[in-house]
């Protein structure tokens, strides 16, 4: 796999906070790494890091840039299900993408349209910093271990896809982004109360084309109580009749662990 020496920072979703804090990661990024900003910091619309088209075009440029090795988003928040319509794939050039939360989307949209290699990772503002020799490590070698517990025992196999639970939910309303391949589904989501997960989840048992190619499931953080979520899971478990694992892994914390989307796994 090839090695990263540049990182093209994206900020696709929601506001910039704490540029300051933002600018000393940077900082520590470049110690390593040469380091490229497609946003614009000054910016101000709303809850949005820019408006729609900014937001396209600065994205585009990043996977367009021929020393961009690693295209990184430094948050999610909201704003990815605004523009994934909007983007050229076309004009999108096979590189590293990670990100999560409301990245989800993306991550989606690039596995199904392009030939990037895409990683259900930590952000910038909560954690790649931190982990970044680990983040680096799984990304340019395409490994990863997961701690898992089994819910509902099983031998599956398909490619990993998945992640924010509210963010794929989201785009139900065209299935153009969807898996055309048997897949292992991990879910994560945060500060969602339980009868909302409850609510999603249950929008992806009835959508019949995802369904059909779900072979397994990853359940992950809810930053519930388990006592509150494990019941939820494991009625699921049993609808969805297909084995069955649950992790603290999967989170929005430090502690998650970079995932290769779209990589071919066997549990």
């Amino acid at each position: 796999m090839k090695k990263i020496q540049t990182i093209g920072l994206v900020a696709p979703s929601g506001t910039l906070r704490n540029l300051n804090e933002i600018n000393q990661k940077i900082a520590i990024l470049e110690k390593n790494f040469k380091v490229k900003k497609f946003y614009d910091e000054n910016a101000s619309c709303g809850f949005l890091a820019d408006a729609d088209e900014a937001r396209v075009r600065y994205f585009e440029s990043a996977f367009q840039d021929s020393e961009v090795d690693l295209v990184l988003s430094i948050r999610g928040g909201y704003g990815a299900i605004r523009i994934v319509d909007k983007i050229n794939y076309d004009l999108i050039k096979d590189k590293f993408y990670a990100g999560s939360s409301d990245a989800t989307i993306l991550l989606c949209a690039l596995n199904k349209k392009t030939n990037v290699k895409t990683f259900h990772s930590l952000m910038m503002t909560n954690g790649f910093i931190e982990n970044l020799d680990r983040n680096i490590e799984i990304i340019e070698n395409n490994i990863f271990n997961l701690s898992l517990t089994p819910i509902k025992k099983g031998v599956a196999s398909g490619m990993l896809w998945g992640g924010n639970l509210s963010s794929l939910v989201s785009m139900f309303s065209g299935e153009q982004y969807l898996p055309n391949e048997d897949i292992i589904l991990f879910l994560e989501d945060l500060a969602e109360p339980s009868y909302k997960i409850d609510k999603m989840i249950y929008e992806i048992y009835r959508n019949a084309p995802l369904k059909e190619k779900i072979k397994g499931i990853i359940f992950g953080d809810f930053y519930l109580e388990e006592n509150e979520i494990m019941p939820i899971l494991k009625e699921y478990s049993e609808l969805f009749n297909v084995p069955t694992w649950y992790t603290l892994d999967i989170t929005h914390k430090e502690n998650n662990v970079t995932l290769p989307f779209g990589k071919f796994i066997e549990l």
